[in-house]
Formats: C-alpha cells, structure tokens, sequence
C-alpha cells in the first residue's frame, strides 16, 4: 500500500509543478492585460473591450490549477485555533477531521464540476459577451484542477494515519 500511494505522490507532484507553471504563465498574462487595460483607459479612454471576460476566466484558472500544490504545501490560509493548540492524538484527530472534509469538497467539486461541464457542452451553452467562450470550457478547470487536490489530500492523510 505505500508504494501505491507513493506512486500516487509522484504523480500529483508532477501535475502540481505543471498546473503551477502553467498558472505562473496566466498569471503574467493577467498582469499585462490589466495593466494595458488600465493605460487603454485611462489615456485613450478606449479600455480592452475582452479584458474584463479574459481576467475573470484567467483568475478561476489560476485558483484552480493552484489548490493542490498551495495544500502540498501548506501554504493555504488556515485558522488552526484548535490544531495549533492540540497535541498528540487529539491533533491527529483534528487533522483528519480537516482533511476528511476536504476529501468531500474535492469529490463534489469532481463530480458535479464533471456533470456541469458535459451538460454546458453537450447543450453548447456559452457566455453571451463579446468573446462568446463556451460556458464548458471556463468551467472545466475546476473538475481537473480538483483531481490533483483530491489526490494531495489522500497522499497527506495516508502519511498522517501512519504516523
């Protein structure tokens, strides 16, 4: 069983470092959007007609393709009141409650993210602005970027429950 879920951990470690790279490019693109944006604005008074839509989809790629490496790497915001304060078995406890929850989030987010996706591709639904993109594919990003969380989450809970 470890060497399954080491496996598992190479695999979410590669998918992470691929998900960050390809956020750390949108993210670039979002600063250069913005900021032709704000100079279209303000001194021609002719804004980016897209850039809005753009930096809307951008922002809801870059949170998902992020979430599993920020939790790999503890780096999400977190109010431990109790986890800090608990030692030994009670904060084993805590920490598997946390990651339980977490669990079901990224299942629901994997399931449903999956169901809305193909029901907004298979009726062609899309967003009436100026770009028209597909409904489908703006949303698609948060079944695929919840695989790798969800799979983080069982790595992390499996060393936990080794402990």
């Amino acid at each position: 069983m470890d060497c399954f879920f080491e496996y598992i951990e190479k695999i979410v470690s590669v998918l992470c470092k691929i998900f960050v790279f390809f956020a750390s490019l949108m993210m670039a693109a979002l600063v250069v959007i913005v900021c032709i944006d704000l100079g279209l604005r303000y001194f021609l008074n002719a804004p980016l007609l897209w850039g809005t839509e753009v930096t809307e989809i951008l922002l809801l790629y870059i949170t998902f393709l992020g979430t599993a490496w920020v939790f790999k790497e503890d780096g999400h915001v977190v109010v431990d009141v109790l986890i800090g304060k608990a030692t030994g078995k009670r904060k084993k406890i805590l920490m598997t409650f946390s990651y339980v929850l977490i669990t079901i989030v990224s299942v629901v987010l994997i399931y449903y993210g999956f169901y809305a996706t193909y029901d907004h591709y298979k009726r062609g639904v899309f967003n009436p602005t100026i770009l028209e993109t597909p409904i489908a594919l703006i949303i698609m990003i948060i079944p695929i970027g919840s695989i790798p969380l969800f799979l983080e989450v069982l790595v992390k809970g499996w060393k936990l429950l080794k402990q």
